[in-house]
């Protein structure tokens, strides 16, 4: 049960990165100098962290409302950074991810954010950012299925 959460939070967030950014063109790099709130860079974030902090705060993902939520989700990724041995197409799209997720405006609204139009990335991105969900679903579906689990609800019997 938790593991359909933690891919729905995947994908919804995964959505809200690949669909914000409005008329804003981001290059390939992803790496802006704007004077943002948050003082490091997706690059920056731990290579060596654990799957139990990065799954922890995937999930944090789920309680998004608004532009602070999103920023407070970007600083919490950054923080738990990636597990040793996560791919590097992996690794390189958790940092488009975080990156394209880290311009978007701590004062947005929720209405601000349904309505935000696509952000611009590479097909080589867009296949990281995919590499970093499907790798990050894998790697958290374990932990959340840790929970025994004696039965299936739809086995009527």
């Amino acid at each position: 049960m938790k593991h359909a959460l933690i891919a729905a939070t995947l994908l919804s967030v995964g959505g809200l990165a690949v669909g914000c950014g409005g008329g804003q063109s981001t290059d390939s790099a992803a790496h802006s100098s704007s004077p943002s709130a948050s003082p490091t860079s997706p690059a920056d974030a731990p290579t060596d962290g654990t799957a139990s902090d990065l799954c922890t705060a995937l999930t944090g993902g789920a309680s998004i409302k608004d532009g602070q939520d999103v920023a407070d989700f970007v600083d919490t990724l950054e923080k738990a950074g990636t597990p040793s041995g996560t791919p590097s197409a992996a690794r390189k799209g958790f940092e488009v991810y975080v990156g394209v997720l880290d311009k978007i405006d701590p004062k947005a609204t929720a209405k601000d954010l349904q309505t935000m139009g696509q952000v611009k990335l590479s097909s080589t991105e867009k296949s990281e950012v995919q590499s970093f969900l499907g790798y990050a679903s894998q790697t958290c579906a374990p932990a959340a299925q840790q929970a025994p689990s004696s039965g299936s609800p739809s086995s009527g019997g």
